[in-house]
């Protein structure tokens, strides 16, 4: 929990503790580490009641997570996320803001004002949850193909709309930029580097699409992957993503076909070959 290993115990014994006060042993299924995904399988011999679940939740919202304390009784913490991944995070994580009476306990739904799930929790130190739009199609994915393939971009972003609101404007002035993901950071030898993208250019679409959000970003990424895998039936395998990028040091938009590798396993970015340009939109 407080130390990063970049490793996950697939064969850890895990334990579910039910509300009537029995437990039962849970059996893993599958886990896709970017998403931080794990299926378990467990034996309950009585009803469940299922949840009703929502796709809608965005920067800002009145939400509540909910979590159990050691007596299994309910704990609810409300919430308003709103915050930029630093770049040990993914892109597409949402955050709580901060409060010193926090829960302690990973996992657990997190819903809006009208009881609907709309993420789940995936790290309490850090804050963050996983909205239910991307949890939605991974499981999908992975009742079709047995796995949830993700082209790996190599980069990480920030969106457009969480930058200070004086850049915002200065961009649709001087650039006519409203939208887009700003690049953070290029991975080390990957095709992005080699394509000559850099910190600060800005993706504008992908495959002929605008994207405004990393959460966006993500699901584009779900059904790209999808498809490839549906045809192929291969993972690993190279695939050619078109891209619009706005170049920030030239000022200058152009199209480029970035190769990249279809797979289920977690993307990992390692610092770049090239300085960090500093203080382009900020």
């Amino acid at each position: 929990m407080f130390e990063w290993t970049g490793k996950y115990h697939r064969d850890a014994s895990v334990i579910v503790h039910l509300l009537n006060g029995s437990t039962a042993s849970a059996t893993l299924i599958y886990l896709q580490e970017h998403y931080e995904i794990a299926l378990y399988e467990v034996v309950v011999y009585k009803p469940v009641q299922l949840s009703t679940f929502s796709d809608n939740v965005h920067s800002g919202q009145d939400v509540f997570r909910l979590g159990r304390d050691e007596s299994l009784d309910l704990r609810i913490t409300r919430r308003v996320e709103y915050m930029i991944p630093d770049r040990y995070e993914r892109c597409h994580y949402m955050y709580f803001s901060h409060d010193e009476h926090s829960l302690h306990d990973d996992g657990g739904p997190v819903i809006d004002l009208e009881g609907k799930v709309v993420g789940m929790v995936n790290n309490q130190i850090n804050e963050t949850f996983l909205p239910c739009s991307i949890l939605h199609k991974c499981l999908d994915l992975w009742r079709k193909l047995e796995c949830i393939p993700r082209p790996h971009l190599g980069m990480t972003f920030t969106s457009i709309k969480l930058l200070d609101p004086i850049c915002i404007e200065r961009m649709r002035r001087k650039h006519n930029i409203v939208s887009g993901l700003v690049v953070e950071e290029v991975s080390k030898e990957l095709n992005a580097e080699k394509l000559g993208i850099r910190k600060g250019d800005i993706i504008e679409r992908l495959n002929g699409e605008y994207i405004s959000t990393t959460t966006e970003l993500e699901k584009m990424l779900l059904d790209i992957g999808g498809n490839h895998f549906h045809q192929a039936k291969v993972l690993n395998a190279e695939i050619d993503i078109r891209i619009q990028i706005f170049r920030a040091t030239k000022l200058c938009r152009r199209a480029r076909n970035l190769t990249v590798i279809v797979s289920d396993c977690g993307e990992d970015i390692i610092e770049g070959t090239y300085p960090i340009t500093v203080g382009l939109w900020r």
